[in-house]
């Protein structure tokens, strides 16, 4: 789970900021405000840049965190996060699927059940991930579903015609979020 906190301070701020972040992480008592609350975790990497600019110094904070140790937050639903690249591994898996559902498609063969499961349970995996394309997860999920029936009923073109749609769907979801 990755947070983040951008300000704008002046020199003199800047300093004071410093000092209040390191206090945060040594002390991990709550004086220091809900913002750096985060760093009373066990988070897994602090990364902070400064930039100068006109008004000041534009200075943003990301903290990364394990989901499991994390603190839930209000609202919270269950998620996987992806501080290790758990989302990349998963995507690159879910490509190669894809990639041998299509060949076999293009070969005029039905995909084998194996396969079929195979993808179904990425794209399960896929879905649990917060903003990665949220709004077009539940249609994704049916184009899954009418493609493993279209296998059941071992009719070729119906494989073909959902496989292109499911195909659409996830050209038109990776020209928006990636």
């Amino acid at each position: 789970m990755e947070h983040k906190i951008k300000k704008t301070l002046s020199r003199e701020e800047l300093g004071r900021y410093l000092h209040t972040l390191a206090n945060a992480v040594q002390r991990s008592d709550e004086r220091h405000g809900p913002e750096l609350a985060l760093l009373q975790t066990d988070f897994d990497k602090i990364e902070l840049k400064c930039k100068r600019e006109a008004d000041g110094i534009a200075i943003k904070l990301k903290v990364k965190t394990d989901a499991r140790r994390a603190p839930p937050q209000e609202g919270d639903r269950e998620t996987f996060s992806d501080p290790s690249g758990a989302y990349k591994a998963l995507k690159k898996r879910m490509q190669a699927t894809f990639k041998r559902l299509g060949v076999t498609i293009a070969a005029n063969r039905i995909p084998d059940h194996p396969l079929i499961q195979a993808f179904e349970s990425q794209v399960s995996e896929m879905i649990r991930f917060p903003d990665r394309g949220e709004p077009h997860y539940e249609a994704f999920e049916a184009g899954c579903r009418h493609l493993a029936a279209a296998c059941r009923g071992k009719r070729v073109e119906d494989v073909r015609r959902a496989f292109e749609a499911l195909n659409r769907m996830k050209k038109d979801c990776h020209i928006r979020y990636k």
